[in-house]
């Protein structure tokens, strides 16, 4: 059907108001209004035989143009309203760059003030002033200061108190001793330990029983030069520390009656290697030193005398100490059968002009998640002189046992698992064979880790050691310790008074009981 003339009419005026919409949003309102009051004309004035399908199109067009009309309006709102805000900016930065200027001219003239009066530039006054700074400011500055080095401060402190039967005694004592480590780089470390302890009649003692210098050389490879403890067997390097040592105590070869010196003063070689699967290793360890010394001052050479504490010369000795350690690890650690360690050692020396003192021992450590084992075997041969009743021999062993109850099950009450599962209970089994023993080194004075009793000074010494450990923290522990003294009878006994031996006689062997509690840490 052909459109009417007014038809035509109306869809020009439609095409038309398309046309101009994107530029006027006024003028298309204005059509669309005007076509709006032509509707009704249009439908007047249509011919009868138009169809409603017409004048449906019509009105979506003219729809259509309603909603071009709003959409334009709305974009010419929005960038209205953003020319509004970009020019409110602009005002806001003029202004902050103006201050910003006035500022710049403040400081430079007060700069200028402050040299023309005092003669330095502002900066280095800035530098001097005393002021508070953060704490990463502060670490920060420290480490650019040590550069490659680092200071650490660890060590441990005990205090604990001893009682023994036999000689009624019962009293508080305690031992502090921090151990300093210096970095100096990667391949160079400096350790020293000094130990502080409270003996009886006396104010504070000191003494150094480690200072190295540690040099790295590369994985396998390592040198140690100064004070250094004993690298025999297991106990004085690893197990001797308070808050290491399950027990309060040390083994009766590793005590107050050592059969081996605890330190010495040379040079060490050491290090280890892996060879087989992870976990299976072997380390060595060698070294040469000033070698012992037994007490000198006793009149004569005697069976049975002290070790003398290390000091900074050999005393009477015509060469140096030899000693080597050798560790293996057999178990790999995918087999899951625990962490076991075999180890020998022997260390041989001159005491005493052409005398030699030689020594050797066997020891093994296992662990296996909660239950540990560890023991040691020591033989020492002293050559004696003509007359002084010799050769000197020794043996010493201990075994011991301990197990964490943390593996028990739960009872459901939370604060009594909580105090079980920190328990661990300890055993060990200790002795020393010598032939004599000497009456004036006798000491029955408790001090820590000794009990005090007089029987650990007999010739054939035995001792049963069961102990509790309470594990506040992996380094913090109380430790409680029952003493069984069980020596057996034989053995000579020397006592000197005034350059002559009063006496020769087979030694008593009194039995004593102690009991030792002890709070340890380490740190």
């Amino acid at each position: 059907m052909m459109a009417t003339p007014t038809f035509r009419r109306m869809a020009g005026r439609a095409d038309f108001a398309r046309a101009g919409a994107g530029t006027n949003p006024w003028r298309l309102a204005g059509l669309v209004l005007l076509c709006a009051v032509s509707l009704p004309l249009t439908a007047v004035r249509a011919d009868d035989h138009s169809s409603a399908k017409d004048l449906a199109a019509m009105r979506k067009q003219i729809e259509e143009l309603q909603r071009e009309a709003q959409s334009e309006q709305r974009r010419f709102d929005e960038s209205e309203q953003r020319i509004r805000q970009l020019s409110s900016e602009l005002r806001d930065m003029e202004a902050q760059n103006q201050r910003l200027n006035e500022v710049t001219q403040k400081l430079t003239s007060g700069t200028s003030q402050v040299k023309s009066e005092t003669g330095r530039p502002l900066e280095e006054l800035e530098q001097e002033r005393s002021g508070e700074i953060s704490a990463s400011q502060f670490n920060a500055a420290f480490a650019r200061y040590l550069g490659t080095h680092q200071f650490t401060l660890v060590g441990d402190a005990a205090v604990s108190f001893i009682y023994d039967r036999a000689t009624s005694q019962n009293t508080f004592t305690m031992q502090f001793q921090p151990i300093l480590l210096y970095r100096m780089s990667d391949w160079l470390l400096f350790e020293g330990s000094i130990a502080a302890s409270l003996p009886v009649g006396s104010n504070a003692s000191f003494s150094l029983p480690v200072a190295t210098a540690q040099i790295f050389l590369n994985d396998y490879l390592q040198i140690n030069a100064g004070i250094f403890d004993q690298p025999f067997g297991d106990w004085y390097e690893d197990q001797s520390p308070v808050w290491v040592n399950r027990l309060i105590t040390a083994p009766l070869p590793y005590g107050v009656q050592a059969i081996v010196p605890p330190t010495d003063l040379g040079l060490q070689l050491r290090g280890s290697t892996q060879w087989g699967e992870l976990g299976q290793d072997v380390d060595y360890t060698t070294w040469i030193a000033n070698g012992p010394s037994f007490d000198s001052t006793l009149p004569q050479p005697v069976v049975g005398q002290s070790l003398n504490p290390q000091n900074n010369i050999g005393i009477n000795t015509n060469g140096r100490a030899l000693g080597a350690r050798f560790r293996i690890y057999p178990f790999p650690l995918d087999a899951n059968l625990g962490r076991l360690e075999l180890g020998a050692s022997t260390y041989d020396g001159k005491w005493q002009d052409s005398f030699w003192f030689n020594s050797w021992g066997v020891d093994f450590a296992y662990l296996n998640h909660d239950l540990q084992a560890r023991g040691e075997w020591i033989q020492t041969y002293r050559q004696m002189p003509a007359g002084s009743g010799g050769p000197d021999n020794r043996q010493g062993w201990y075994f011991q046992l301990g197990y964490f109850l943390r593996g028990l099950p739960t009872t459901g009450i939370a604060s009594l698992d909580d105090v079980v599962h920190r328990l661990e209970p300890v055993a060990r089994y200790s002795g020393v064979n010598q032939r004599a023993i000497v009456t004036n080194e006798i000491s029955a004075v408790p001090s820590l880790g000794f009990n005090g009793s007089s029987s650990i000074f007999t010739p054939h010494a035995r001792e049963v050691a069961l102990g509790l450990n309470y594990w506040i923290e992996p380094s913090i522990v109380w430790q409680t310790e029952f003493d069984l003294e069980l020596p057996r009878a034989g053995g000579t006994a020397f006592t000197f008074n005034h350059a002559q031996e009063l006496l020769s006689q087979p030694a008593s062997t009194p039995n004593d009981r102690a009991l030792l509690t002890q709070l340890s840490i380490g740190f």
